[in-house]
């Protein structure tokens, strides 16, 4: 009986280790559809900021809640986007880190906000995942951001922002298609 189970438990772990294969970004229809109309968006659930000794203390010193950490934020609940829709680029997404210069005192939009043009719009497919590549610079023209998206076929979305005055930070969630707006 014993050897029975054996065998069983090697049939089925040889007949799932055969049937996966890896996945590629060009098998989802939706994903190559969005992309090459350039018209999708991500919603983030998690920042993670570049880890800093000075953002590791503020962050972990328990102002953001439970289960919380300098090293993952969760945004579940806080309203996030960035929009792909041609060659425009909207994002408004929370900032935590170090601002390294700039900015000023007062300023309503702490976090990241862009309603401009992209630069530099690259799409390449790397690792089974489609990687998009590009500039654009915030509403009020001031800081110029460069964005690395990783978008996976089963529509996950990691994506790094680096900008010209703050320190790094990377978001995951998911990408879809861009909600028109019903009229009513």
């Amino acid at each position: 009986m014993k050897k029975i189970l054996v065998f069983l438990f090697a049939g089925a772990l040889l007949i799932s280790c055969g049937s996966m294969k890896d996945a590629d970004a060009t098998t989802n229809a939706e994903l190559n559809e969005w992309i090459a109309d350039r018209n999708f968006e991500i919603e983030s659930n998690f920042a993670m900021p570049m880890n800093t000794a000075a953002v590791n203390a503020v962050l972990n010193s328990g102002i953001l809640g439970p289960g919380n950490n300098s090293n993952q934020i969760s945004l579940i609940g806080t309203p996030n986007y960035l929009r792909i829709k041609g060659d425009s680029i909207e994002a408004n997404l929370p900032y935590f880190g170090e601002r390294r210069m700039g900015g000023g005192y007062n300023t309503r939009d702490a976090g990241i906000t862009i309603d401009g043009l992209l630069k530099d719009y690259r799409v390449e497919t790397k690792r089974g995942m489609y990687v998009i590549r590009f500039d654009a610079k915030d509403t009020q023209g001031n800081e110029m951001y460069s964005f690395i998206l990783n978008l996976s076929p089963n529509q996950n979305a990691n994506m790094s922002v680096n900008s010209t005055q703050r320190s790094n930070i990377q978001f995951r969630g998911r990408v879809e298609a861009i909600k028109e707006a019903e009229d009513k």
